[in-house]
């Protein structure tokens, strides 16, 4: 760090994942609104600063004293001290507190350099030397006598003694707390000063960051410690793990480990904050790579492990509730609850008891909307995120998905468009709908060369996109655009490649099972027989012992 004393770090035992600026935990109003303690606050930073600067130069003088006295340039003292069979040289380590202590050195001339002296609300780094370099590990060897001061950092608040979790990361009003969103830079730095254990406020100035910003106090604070040094913060962009993980590295003794990353070379000046980042536990992928941004998934696991807050050790998915886009089974599930979810808690081994909290309702089993968007929970109350649920599967969102995002997409703006409302309609209203649209808004196209081998399967998506995105198509196409616009508001549409009419001519349409029964939708034939022959029969919902004279065959007899 630039500065000896004036900054802070976590104690090594309290730690173990696009979150707006006002997700992170709010500062007390008390400790924030009080003048004095705003005074005070600021003294304590320039009393470190001297006494750092005093520190130093008392170290320099030290080191020059001894130099001198070494070459014979300083007089003889009146008396000699006893003499002792000397085992080599002298380290002199001098602290902010206490006396200094001094280190003979080995025959060899190592010196072990000692812990430096506990100070309430700070964590000791390490040594520097006279030049103020950074000692290596805790072992040097002198060919002179030394002088050697300590750094230290300021620390995390402890909230893992507290009995009350306040969320310091929000989930919105629809229940989703979105893991894979990024987190701004602004917020980043509000929830590392938010999370540091000092009243210190900074007046430190940025080109892009207004004074009456929530998040100015944070970035000015951090940028007064040394730990922001740009004069711009750029508050808006997302932060990557190696500008948060250089950040922290500040307030950390640095690992004397080594990892082989296969994204980051030990060459790379990023590599020893991500070093430290795995002995920390904030990652545990050597794959990991360092312009990755951050997540607030990742955001709620790293931050609980500054702020010495455990998840639950087992969870109790009724004091946590259904988070829409977060299943029971996500891997950051019990950080993300321990970080969104407010609550009363005790420690337990291997984690802690929740209490009492501001639980998110547990929903029942089964499909419900959120706008158009069809999601689903299991039978213990998670949303089904990046799974299956009978035949259907949902997405990383929770959203029912065709397993191709760019269709998805294009589903949805359907659905809108269609201006399609599960909270008011129903389920066959909103079927029949998409079975006109898909009739009528859409051209038929003759194309002999672009055909599907009975039973083949697998092709719908592709069939789907074309006919979303230019309106033409054949058969298949029609059939397709309407499976995953009828699966997309929960029917368990089935789409076959088989033969039609006694001559069996290939042809594509879609089946749904009503109370056990198979009912078929067909689209292009409705498009023939209603739009170009002017007959009235209508192929919305029919069994198949009415559509005979079409001989259906999938194939299967």
């Amino acid at each position: 760090m630039s500065m000896k004393v004036d900054q802070k770090t976590a104690n090594p035992e309290s730690v173990g994942q696009e979150a707006v600026v006002n997700e992170t935990s709010a500062p007390n109003p008390a400790k924030r609104s009080n003048a004095k303690k705003k005074k005070g606050a600021s003294g304590e930073l320039i009393f470190w600063r001297i006494t750092s600067s005093l520190l130093l130069l008392a170290v320099i003088t030290l080191a020059v004293m001894l130099h001198l006295s070494k070459a014979g340039m300083l007089p003889e003292p009146e008396e000699e001290a006893p003499a002792e069979a000397v085992s080599g040289y002298t380290a002199w380590c001098y602290a902010p507190v206490g006396e200094p202590q001094t280190v003979a050195a080995n025959e060899d001339g190592t010196v072990t350099l000692p812990q430096g002296p506990q100070i309430d609300g700070y964590t000791f780094l390490g040594w520097k030397d006279s030049d103020g370099n950074p000692v290596a590990g805790d072992t040097v060897t002198l060919y002179a006598d030394a002088a050697y001061s300590a750094e230290y950092a300021i620390a995390f608040r402890d909230g893992g003694l507290a009995s009350h979790h306040a969320a310091y990361l929000t989930i919105d009003a629809d229940g989703n707390f979105r893991p894979e969103g990024k987190i701004s830079r602004a917020s980043a730095v509000k929830l590392l000063y938010d999370s540091l254990d000092t009243e210190l406020e900074g007046s430190a100035e940025f080109a892009d960051v207004d004074p009456s910003a929530d998040y100015y106090t944070a970035a000015a604070t951090l940028k007064d410690l040394g730990v922001i040094t740009e004069s711009r913060l750029h508050p808006d962009d997302p932060i990557s793990l190696a500008e948060l993980f250089e950040m922290l590295a500040h307030f950390f003794p640095k690992s004397t480990e080594t990892y082989a990353f296969s994204a980051i070379e030990e060459s790379d000046a990023r590599y020893p904050a991500f070093c430290l980042a795995m002995d920390r536990g904030w990652i545990s992928d050597l794959s990991v790579s360092p312009d990755a941004d951050l997540t607030r998934a990742q955001a709620a696991h790293i931050f609980n492990l500054l702020r010495g807050r455990t998840p639950m050790a087992e969870v109790d998915y009724a004091k946590v509730g259904t988070i829409m886009d977060v299943s029971f089974d996500d891997p950051y599930f019990a950080d993300i609850a321990e970080a969104a979810i407010s609550h009363d808690a005790q420690k337990a081994d291997g984690g802690e008891v929740w209490t009492a909290s501001e639980a998110l309702p547990l929903r029942e089993a089964g499909p419900f909307f959120i706008g158009t968007a069809l999601h689903c929970i299991d039978d213990r109350g998670s949303s089904v995120v990046n799974g299956s649920y009978g035949n259907f599967n949902f997405g990383p969102d929770g959203v029912i998905t065709t397993g191709m995002p760019e269709l998805d997409a294009l589903v949805q703006d359907t659905l809108v468009e269609l201006g399609l409302d599960p909270s008011s309609m129903e389920g066959e209203t909103m079927l029949h709908i998409i079975f006109n649209y898909v009739t009528y808004h859409n051209t038929y196209l003759r194309d002999g060369d672009h055909l599907h081998d009975v039973g083949e399967t697998g092709w719908e998506n592709d069939e789907a996109y074309k006919m979303l995105t230019t309106h033409r198509g054949n058969c298949y196409n029609y059939a397709a655009e309407f499976y995953v616009l009828a699966r997309a508001i929960g029917y368990d549409a089935v789409i076959y490649s088989g033969t039609i009419d006694p001559t069996q001519r290939p042809h594509g349409w879609v089946e749904i099972e009503f109370d056990g029964e198979p009912y078929i939708f067909d689209t292009e034939i409705e498009y023939k027989e209603v739009t170009i022959g002017g007959r009235g029969s209508s192929y919305y919902k029919v069994p198949y012992w009415k559509a005979e004279r079409w001989y259906y065959n999938r194939g299967e007899e």
